[in-house]
Formats: C-alpha cells, sequence, structure tokens
C-alpha cells in the first residue's frame, strides 16, 4: 500500500500496460490451445441444442472460409473465458491498492456471486431457451412450407449472443447492490417501483429472446424474481451501509 503510494503516474501507467500485456497473452495463447485441440468439439456442444430441436433443419456453409471463421470465433471465446483467471487477477491487483479495507473484503464475495449467477443464466439458457428458440424458428419455417436451412455462421451467433444476454440478465442483483451501496438507489424506492421494474423487464425480455411467450417469460421470470432477491439484499446492504456512516 505505500509503495502504491510512492508511484508515479507513469509507473502506474507502466504497471497498467504490463498487466494487460499479460492479460492479452493469455488470451491469445488459450484462443490458439482451443482452436488447435477443441475448436470443432465446441461447435458440437453450441449446435446440440439445434439438432435436438423437432423438425426439419439443416446447416449449411455459405461462404469456403465460413467453417475457419466461426472455428475462430469460437475459439476465441474460450479463450477469453480460459483466461478470465488471468484477467481477473491483474485487474484485481491494479486496482486493490486504491481501495479502502471494507471496499476490499466486499469486492470478492461480490465476484464470486456474479460469477455463479452468470454461469446460472447461461446454463439457463443452454439448457432450456436454445432448445425453444430453435423449435420455435424452425415451425415457422415448417407452417409456410419452407426447409429451414441456415448458415452455421448466423446459430453460432444468434447462440452466443443469446448466452451472453442471460449471463449478463443474471447480473442484476450484484448491480442494484452496488447502487444501494454507494446510495443511487434505496430498498424503499425498489420496492416501491415493483410494477415499473417488471414492465421494464418483461420489454428487456422480449427485446432479447424470440419472439414467442414462453421464452420471453424463462428470462422475465428468474429476472424478476432476482430483483426481489435484490430488493432483500438492498435492504441488508443498505442498513449496514447507515450504520457505518452514523456509528
Amino acid at each position: 500500500m505505500n509503495n502504491d503510494k510512492r508511484m508515479t503516474f507513469g509507473q502506474h501507467l507502466e504497471e497498467l500496460r504490463r498487466r494487460m500485456l499479460v492479460a492479452l497473452g493469455s488470451v491469445v495463447a488459450f484462443t490458439l490451445a482451443a482452436y488447435a485441440i477443441f475448436s470443432l468439439q465446441l461447435l458440437w456442444l453450441l449446435r446440440a441444442p439445434f439438432d435436438a430441436a423437432p423438425g426439419a433443419a439443416q446447416l449449411a456453409t455459405l461462404s469456403p472460409i465460413e467453417m475457419i471463421l466461426v472455428r475462430i470465433k469460437l475459439s476465441m471465446v474460450a479463450g477469453i473465458v480460459a483466461a478470465s483467471p488471468v484477467i481477473i487477477y491483474h485487474s484485481l491487483a491494479f486496482i486493490m491498492p486504491g481501495l479502502r479495507p471494507e471496499e476490499r473484503r466486499s469486492l470478492r464475495p461480490a465476484l464470486a456471486a456474479g460469477l455463479l449467477l452468470f454461469v446460472v443464466g447461461v446454463l439457463l439458457c443452454y439448457l432450456i431457451v436454445l432448445p425453444i428458440f430453435y423449435s420455435f424458428m424452425i415451425s415457422m419455417n415448417n407452417d409456410a412450407g419452407v426447409t429451414a436451412m441456415w448458415s452455421v455462421r448466423s446459430v453460432v451467433h444468434s447462440a452466443l449472443m443469446l448466452l451472453l444476454s442471460f449471463g449478463i440478465g443474471f447480473e442484476l442483483p450484484i448491480v442494484i447492490v452496488f447502487l444501494t451501496q454507494i446510495g443511487i438507489v434505496t430498498p424503499s424506492v425498489l420496492a416501491a417501483k415493483r410494477k415499473y421494474a417488471l414492465l421494464v423487464i418483461l420489454i428487456v425480455s422480449a427485446i432479447i429472446t424470440p419472439p414467442d411467450v414462453v421464452t420471453m417469460l424463462v428470462l422475465g421470470g428468474p429476472l424478476y424474481i432476482l430483483y426481489e432477491l435484490s430488493v432483500v439484499l438492498a435492504s441488508i446492504f443498505h442498513a449496514r451501509r447507515l450504520r457505518r456512516i452514523s456509528g
């Protein structure tokens, strides 16, 4: 801590550059390893919900290099995920010296909770939402007497976007607790705005999910439950914040 205070602005920039290079190097290394070792397995894993969907549908490549681009994209995602411990470590190592002791104590549980919620959101999307999504889209084609033939690139892109949307959406409690901690919102305001929160959740769910009610509710339902959980957690942390300020 004292050593950090004696660092000049230029030294801070140099430390930031060094840590960013290490993090970027780890992403590149893991990306190359993923492409060489299991990029095809990643593709099979991501297309499994598509293959399990009922109805006639086919995947196709629309350009000579499409499969290479898809494998590179999947490898980059895998590389970022695999390198995330390195990225988080160097991010924490850079910002920790500037935090107060109570902020340091609360940061690690917040990161753990955020990671858990993100994984739960991704698993919910992969196991439930993606099969519903593909089934719905295939049925629309079948009802029109058209065989669904989609590019591998479009299927991978839509799957990744939905997985990311669910993962980020499940971070709602972390965001609300953080806003409560810094005094932007209060538990009473959150409780009073329940109906508006529900409306916003349904609108957001309708935007980022396929155009059917079931899939929208699969995301909207858990998000509203998480909102109610956030109100409870916000009340706890708000009371602690008031005690800390008054005492």
